[in-house]
């Protein structure tokens, strides 16, 4: 089993009063992803950075994890990254 970690950048925006995920994009570091996750949130309002641990040869997900959030992130993103 080949396990790789892959980083994700989450955006969020305010529709109808509540926090909605819209974009989402990859990255190839973590550095680079923190660095995206700024940007996006300063334009965005919010956006996360979440490191996924994967088995490269099904493509399954063993771990999910939030890195960073920058901006409004919503409170319940811990809960819902554990459901991965």
């Amino acid at each position: 089993m080949a396990v790789k970690t892959v980083y994700a950048v989450q955006a969020f925006e305010t529709q109808r009063k509540k926090l909605v995920p819209t974009t989402k994009i990859d990255a190839p570091s973590e550095s680079a992803a923190k660095k995206r996750a700024e940007s996006v949130a300063a334009r965005a309002g919010g956006a996360a950075v979440i490191a996924l641990t994967l088995d490269t040869e099904s493509g399954e997900v063993s771990q999910a994890k939030i890195i960073a959030r920058f901006g409004a992130v919503p409170d319940d993103l811990d809960q819902l990254i554990e459901s991965f």
